[in-house]
């Protein structure tokens, strides 16, 4: 690749690192973390902020399907910059807003987005980054969430009780109006991909037709197992911690810390390595990883709480969690080439909401039934460890480097 192709590889990625950052940090982060702030001003109640989440992940969900398809129709760049365009102005919007009706109207759109960047970002990404770096590209754009959420950290810290709520709303949107600029004035002709007249026009049955049955189906259960892993080890870990071992809420907030401050580096560590050894044995590593954090939290909480053992767990668990939100996406890129990359990764992301909702919904059911947490992150170890068995199975990616567009699937 010619230095003006590798400096505009890498002003992509970083770029495409500061949209998820926004969309997931700002989008879909910054509303509970500052939503005490908010009810002072509009009252609402509780069950109204949690119907405020869940459309939120309606949001995402749909969306990602629906984006999977049409970046088959419009291409996957298009839909990227409309989509950080749309996240600019609600953000925009959300400082304005004199309802919780409206605010939530945006926050779901915002959730939209966030889909809407990430699924058609594993196919764009194949085709302006060298396979050589995919792995440790998709695994910065991975930890941009944490990124988002750090700067989060430091508007709250500054502004919120200085400025509100609504100035933290309204400086992220100028933030990301500023990004979006950025991209179309740099994206929208990248090095390395081709112009629209020339994009193959096959249609969405045809593609869907195309897609090898037995690899997309081993790919959808990877990324199921991956929301029955990952999300309920995050929504339940401050009350697993405070509530089942006795840890104080300082603990349990540095815990979360330790986590955003590992994923600000792990994912793009761990992609590096599987440039080196091969996205799929990476991805059997960090399943790994992530089975011994269950093994090590549970270890933790025997005798009241075992600090050292506990940030042992919490770093391992933010090493593995944004690695494989890059990993899973890289490999897709790799099997499946331009043009069913998109697809293969909305499905996936639907696996993955749906995950998401059985682990979330089983965790609160065992701890009901069983008066413990420990069962629920058992069942997350028990994931993990399948994912692993699972990863270890597929083929290596480099089976199909010489394949045009994934064609050798």
């Amino acid at each position: 690749m010619s230095s003006a192709g590798r400096n505009r590889s890498i002003e992509a990625v970083v770029l495409f690192t500061a949209f998820i950052a926004s969309t997931y940090g700002f989008g879909m982060y910054l509303f509970p973390a500052i939503v005490e702030a908010i009810r002072r001003d509009l009252p609402f109640t509780y069950d109204a902020m949690g119907v405020i989440s869940g459309c939120v992940q309606a949001g995402f969900m749909v969306c990602a399907l629906l984006s999977g398809l049409l970046t088959v129709r419009f291409g996957a760049l298009p839909m990227i910059l409309g989509s950080i365009a749309v996240c600019a102005a609600c953000l925009g919007g959300l400082a304005l807003v004199t309802d919780i009706v409206a605010m939530g109207v945006l926050l779901t759109i915002l959730g939209g987005c966030a889909a809407a960047i990430w699924v058609p970002m594993v196919e764009v990404s194949s085709e302006i980054v060298p396979r050589s770096h995919q792995g440790k590209a998709l695994g910065l754009m991975s930890s941009g969430t944490s990124y988002g959420v750090f700067v989060n950290g430091l508007l709250i810290t500054g502004f919120l009780a200085t400025e509100g709520w609504r100035f933290l709303w309204a400086t992220t949107g100028a933030i990301v109006a500023v990004l979006a600029l950025a991209g179309f004035l740099r994206l929208r002709r990248p090095a390395g991909t081709r112009p629209a007249a020339e994009a193959p026009r096959a249609s969405i049955g045809a593609r869907l037709r195309t897609l090898p049955p037995g690899l997309t189906a081993a790919v959808l259960l990877m990324m199921f197992l991956n929301g029955l892993s990952c999300m309920p080890y995050q929504t339940y870990l401050a009350t697993f911690l405070q509530g089942e071992v006795g840890l104080s809420q300082d603990v349990a907030a540095m815990a979360w810390s330790v986590i955003g401050a590992v994923g600000m580096v792990g994912g793009f560590a761990i992609g590096a390595l599987a440039d080196r050894i091969t996205v799929r044995w990476a991805m059997v590593l960090t399943y790994l990883i992530l089975a011994g954090s269950c093994v090590l939290l549970l270890r933790a909480a025997i005798g009241g709480g075992n600090l050292p053992v506990l940030y042992l767990a919490v770093v391992a668990f933010g090493l593995a969690f944004y690695a494989i939100f890059g990993l899973v996406p890289a490999y897709i890129g790799h099997a499946f080439g331009a043009g069913r990359s998109a697809l293969v990764f909305a499905f996936g992301n639907i696996a993955l909401g749906f995950g998401g909702i059985v682990g979330n919904m089983a965790g609160g059911w065992l701890k009901v039934s069983t008066g413990s947490f420990q069962s629920i992150y058992l069942a997350m170890l028990a994931a993990a460890l399948c994912s692993a068995l699972l990863a270890a199975m597929m083929p290596s990616e480099r089976r199909f480097a010489m394949a045009v567009g994934g064609a050798g699937v």
